[in-house]
């Protein structure tokens, strides 16, 4: 697969780049598009395909949820709660 002019002027606009940097992106992604070329010329037959290079189980704790001994600390420090909940940002703006 070849990069063409047609592609970059396309992608210098969507990503406002100046020529210079349409030109380095041009060269970057046509070595990335080489490069995977040569990837797809190494023989994986019969090779299992990896989920993670890690081959040990995830080695993680059982979750035991605890009571807190000081609540009412925590809730009485807080900067804004109603009752006995605590007000935090809003995550959706």
């Amino acid at each position: 697969m070849k990069i063409d002019d047609k592609l970059i002027e396309h992608l210098s606009k969507l990503a406002r780049l100046t020529f210079e940097e349409s030109e380095k992106l041009k060269s970057d992604l046509q070595k990335i598009i080489d490069y995977f070329e040569i990837l797809s010329e190494v023989n994986t037959e019969g090779i299992e395909p990896m989920y993670t290079p890690i081959e040990e189980p995830c080695k993680l704790r059982e979750l035991e949820p605890k009571p807190h001994e000081n609540i009412e600390g925590i809730i009485a420090n807080f900067p804004e709660k109603e009752g006995r909940f605590i007000k935090v940002p809003s995550i959706y703006g």
